[in-house]
């Protein structure tokens, strides 16, 4: 280490820069205040001179003394000192130089009569001392350090016993001038700083010693002992410590030393064990890179760490999994799995904290059990999750997570489930052809071909709001039979159709492309369906020619599936309901024509009119509703009435409502325009779409098929007390008539 960089030579070079300033600094104070305080004490004596001529002056002066006062100003003159010293009147001549105040006297006063007495020598003053002390009328000093000399002008002012000689005019009446040698103020000042020189000089050495050695001792030495420390700690040897009393600033620092060489060893130490749990974590890795399984760990705040497997990320897409809590990982959209995130949150917790219950316990209310989870954009996976409990040194450490993939295997269990259901309503039907025979199904494939065939067909013009109204209709009826048959898979796809085109008629949604994809995937599957009703229709042939005996009549079949149809509805909207059928007919005629309309008349009962069992009784209606459909023939007519004892029309709502959607002009209206009202496309009682209703179409269809067919269309309504629909519809159609 150079010299000059060393503590020791900063510290004494600081002391030595410091004691050195500050002895030249108290020197020159001091003796600058010295030489100040006689130069002041100089101005003093001065000052007391002057008052004590002026009182020998005035005391003399009126004896007319002259020569008194001229001794006196000589014997001022011989002072130490004094160089010299005159007195001036105020035109700058000298004092005591003439007669001219002694005549004065003398002529003023006729007691006592002086005589002339010797005068001294005439001389004048000029300056700027001088006429700065008649001018201002105060003292003036003047030094000249190169002369070692000082000037003092004192004004002599006109007192009150003084002018009665020299008159009121002047306030000044003459001024004493004094110069005096400086030589013994400075040589006094020089030797007193030759002496506090040499006294700060060694009281300076002294204190620089004691400094310098309190500072060696208190400072360097301990400093210099800590950069040892530090230098061997600094190649690796962390088995050393610095030997110091703690106390005071230094002692702090030699603890905070020790304490990082401390730090130091146990970093040491624990790098050794990081490396050591690496080369683990990295067989470990290896492992989780290669397990077949989604495996993670969960620490105390419910985070997943670093520790997962890569097919956990395969699994749920995701790549950037550490970190996440357990429920923003399995449903990250937290507004959509509100409910799901608040129970594995309740879950986790009770992992967690609940430490004395039984595993087995906590797990029969594990939320991951069988879970269809969300990936991706739509997509989702069957996953079963297990959890188990880690602990380390008796303490509970992390919660290991085992998902796995049973994506394929529900996939297959739901295959069979619905070749299972396939097969069963593959059963029912059969049983359904042999009691009725094939004509029912027959028709409600023409009718259901038809419908989609139009579709299909017309797919490209869902702009054209009557073609897409009549598109609809046709679905509709074709979703209510469906129902009435039991088949549920073509009612469901039925009822999406459906709900598409209503977002279409509603300018919810535009005919692209998009919409256009689906309905052709969707009208696959529900051709797919027909294709299998027609097989399956189609093998019953192969195998029976004749009508199978003991089949049931049309009639028969149908007021059976129509019951069941009803008890299926009200079972789902929760209400009690008593069907009938009543008629005298053993056939129906123009049953395939009507049927479509029957049961969109029998759901509209079941839906609005009838009320709930609650409703009933509060009304004081008894608890189970009554539904009536009535058929008979009326000469050339087929009388079809489905009557209900619910709450009857509220006119009131469907005119609002009519107003509302523009089917109605605002006024005042008759019961029958009200009425007509509910046959008006795209009119709805019900703000929501159901399976079953609320998307304005149904008696409009109705309408238009009685219509067609060359009839009409009767409504009877009570407040409370129910409505009844009636259809009068021709027996024969034109067509019919003519070929008989």
């Amino acid at each position: 280490m150079k010299r000059r960089e060393s503590i020791r030579f900063r510290i004494t070079f600081g002391l030595a820069i410091i004691l050195i300033l500050s002895v030249s600094i108290s020197i020159v104070l001091t003796t600058t205040n010295q030489r100040r305080n006689l130069l002041d004490a100089s101005q003093q004596t001065l000052a007391i001179n002057n008052e004590m001529l002026n009182a020998t002056i005035r005391n003399i002066m009126l004896s007319g003394e002259a020569p008194i006062a001229n001794r006196t100003i000589e014997d001022f003159r011989n002072i130490t000192g004094f160089l010299e010293f005159e007195v001036y009147r105020t035109d700058g001549s000298t004092a005591f130089n003439d007669y001219e105040t002694l005549e004065f006297v003398n002529d003023f006063q006729d007691r006592i009569m002086f005589d002339q007495t010797p005068r001294t020598e005439t001389r004048s003053i000029t300056g700027d001392g001088f006429n700065r002390t008649l001018k201002f009328k105060t003292p003036v000093v003047i030094r000249n350090d190169e002369a070692m000399e000082m000037e003092y002008f004192f004004p002599i002012l006109n007192y009150a016993d003084c002018r009665v000689c020299h008159g009121t005019d002047q306030f000044v009446r003459g001024v004493s001038h004094f110069r005096i040698s400086l030589a013994g103020v400075f040589g006094q000042v020089n030797r007193a700083a030759v002496m506090l020189t040499g006294y700060f000089i060694t009281v300076g050495i002294i204190l620089f010693a004691w400094i310098f050695v309190l500072v060696r001792r208190t400072i360097v030495t301990p400093v210099l002992r800590i950069g040892e420390v530090v230098n061997v700690a600094a190649t690796g040897k962390l088995d050393v410590q610095v030997d110091l009393d703690r106390r005071g600033e230094v002692g702090d620092l030699a603890g905070k030393v020790n304490g990082m060489i401390v730090g130091l060893r146990e970093r040491q130490e624990l790098e050794i064990q990081n490396r050591m749990n690496e080369t683990r974590l990295e067989e470990n890795r290896k492992y989780l890179d290669n397990i077949k399984e989604g495996l993670l760990l969960l620490n105390h705040e419910r985070r997943i760490t670093g520790q997962y497997s890569v097919f956990l990320s395969r699994l749920f897409r995701r790549k950037e999994i550490a970190g996440l809590t357990m429920e923003d990982f399995i449903y990250p959209d937290a507004e959509r799995h509100t409910q799901e995130r608040r129970e594995l949150q309740a879950f986790l917790e009770m992992l967690f904290t609940n430490t004395t219950a039984d595993m087995e316990m906590i797990m029969s209310i594990n939320p991951l059990a069988e879970a269809t989870l969300p990936i991706g954009e739509g997509d989702s996976i069957n996953v079963r999750a297990d959890f188990l409990r880690i602990h380390e040194n008796g303490e509970l450490a992390n919660v290991m997570a085992i998902f796995e993939d049973r994506t394929d295997i529900v996939e297959t269990r739901n295959q069979l489930e619905e070749q299972r259901l396939r097969r069963e309503s593959e059963l029912e039907q059969i049983a359904m052809v042999l009691k009725a025979g094939p004509e029912v199904f027959e028709g409600f494939i023409d009718e259901a071909a038809a419908a989609f065939g139009n579709l299909e067909k017309g797919i490209d013009r869902l702009d054209d709001a009557g073609f897409t109204a009549g598109l609809f209709r046709d679905i509709h009826s074709v979703k209510g039979t469906a129902r009435y048959l039991d088949f549920p898979k073509v009612e469901e796809l039925s009822h999406l159709v459906e709900g598409l085109l209503a977002e279409v008629r509603d300018g919810k949604r535009q005919p692209d492309v998009s919409l256009r994809q689906t309905l052709e995937r969707v009208l696959g599957q529900l051709n797919d369906e027909l294709a299998s009703v027609r097989g399956l229709i189609d093998r019953f042939r192969d195998f029976v020619v004749d009508r199978p005996a003991g089949a049931l009549s049309p009639m028969a079949v149908f007021t059976e599936r129509l019951t069941g149809m009803v008890g299926d509805i009200a079972a789902d909207l929760e209400k009690e309901v008593e069907f009938s059928v009543e008629t005298q007919l053993s056939d129906i005629p123009r049953l395939g024509d009507i049927q479509s309309s029957i049961f969109h008349l029998i759901r509209n009962a079941l839906d609005h009119g009838i009320e709930d069992s609650y409703e009933r009784m509060g009304q004081g209606k008894p608890g189970t509703a009554r539904l009536i459909l009535r058929l008979s023939l009326q000469e050339d007519m087929l009388r079809v009435e489905v009557e209900d004892d619910g709450r009857g029309l509220d006119l009131e709502d469907i005119e609002r409502r009519g107003v509302e959607s523009g089917l109605l002009k605002p006024g005042t209206h008759l019961p029958s325009q009200i009425v007509n009202v509910l046959f008006r496309p795209g009119f709805s009682s019900r703000d929501d779409a159901t399976e079953l209703s609320g998307r304005g179409v149904g008696l409009d269809a109705v309408k238009d098929d009685v219509r067609k067919w060359g009839g009409r269309i009767n409504v009877r309504t009570a407040t409370n007390r129910g409505t009844a629909f009636i259809l009068m519809v021709p027996v024969e159609t034109d067509g019919e008539a003519a070929t008989r």
